[in-house]
């Protein structure tokens, strides 16, 4: 993965967490119902971009040797 493109989906999976704290902060009816799948979708999208990385890394490593 090029660096924009880590960054910008850093940068999502921050913005869908923070979204899906803060509905579960302020809204007084519904929160679980946004909160949740917010927070969580941006959990998944945090740890896809991570694992991605991991596994692009060990890629090139190992065509390294």
């Amino acid at each position: 993965m090029s660096p924009s493109a880590v960054l910008f989906s850093y940068a999502i999976g921050i913005i869908f967490a923070i979204g899906g704290v803060l509905f579960l902060v302020f809204l007084d009816e519904n929160r679980f119902l946004f909160g949740i799948p917010y927070l969580l979708m941006g959990l998944v999208i945090i740890g896809g971009v991570r694992a991605a990385q991991r596994r692009g890394r060990g890629r090139r490593e190992t065509r390294d040797d």
